[in-house]
């Protein structure tokens, strides 16, 4: 594992931070091109992912904190978030209920945005957990099988992978949604459900304690998000025939 990439007078880099600044700078950048190249206004777009990267932060702590909360011996800890202890889930409902309400703010179409941005987002997200890979967080169970990784099953590897699938799923129904007449708002609805039904399975090979039965905190968050999308998008399908009929 390779948590801190080099250190210079007694300052670190570390891996996972620095994946993470590459993952959110190439994310925008594709949120920009796609945008630029449907004629959308971007100059507001630097200040969106600033407030998305802080609601994000927040989100994820605030989860951490509610999910774990006898770990702290005083209210200051919780404040230490450079000590780690973000929860991705809530991060991920932090950072678009920012992106929601910067966006209603500015009075620009939320849902159009949302399927545009979730192209950018999964691809930032997938290289977001090769850093945890790099830094050891996150870790899968011990393993000497062929797959393993220091003696690991690489599940960021995993997530990594099916997180770059979903955005290039995402991108392809883009650039056929006027073709198949998907309403605004579907795209987004099926990238984060597949990101959901995905990190459900990977996250059986993670070595995280179960919560209920033999299902982990992050796949019983996984099955909601996953069935309350499906229903949701089920649901649309069913207007849209109904409609030509």
């Amino acid at each position: 594992m390779y948590p801190i990439l080099f250190s210079i007078d007694g300052v670190n880099l570390y891996t996972h931070g620095l994946l993470m600044v590459i993952g959110i700078g190439l994310g925008s950048l594709i949120l920009y091109s796609i945008a630029k190249r449907k004629g959308y206004e971007t100059k507001f777009l630097f200040d969106l992912i600033i407030y998305s990267v802080l609601g994000g932060l927040i989100g994820s702590r605030i989860l951490y904190l509610l999910l774990y909360f006898n770990q702290f011996a005083n209210w200051k800890e919780m404040l230490f978030i450079w000590y780690g202890g973000l929860v991705s889930y809530g991060g991920i409902i932090g950072g678009f209920l920012v992106v929601w309400a910067v966006l209603a703010y500015r009075k620009k179409p939320i849902l159009e945005w949302f399927d545009m941005g979730i192209v950018g987002f999964m691809v930032g997200w997938g290289i977001g957990r090769v850093g945890c890979l790099l830094a050891g967080d996150s870790l899968g169970l011990i393993s000497s099988s062929r797959i393993a990784i220091w003696g690991r099953i690489p599940t960021q590897l995993f997530e990594s992978i099916w997180s770059i699938v979903v955005a290039l799923i995402c991108f392809w129904l883009l650039g056929r949604k006027e073709k198949f007449n998907l309403p605004d708002g579907f795209i987004f609805g099926v990238g984060l459900a597949s990101y959901a039904l995905g990190r459900f399975v990977v996250d059986f090979c993670r070595d995280d304690a179960p919560l209920f039965w033999i299902f982990k905190a992050g796949q019983i968050g996984s099955l909601v998000i996953f069935l309350l999308l499906a229903f949701i998008l089920i649901v649309t399908v069913k207007r849209l025939k109904r409609k030509e009929f």
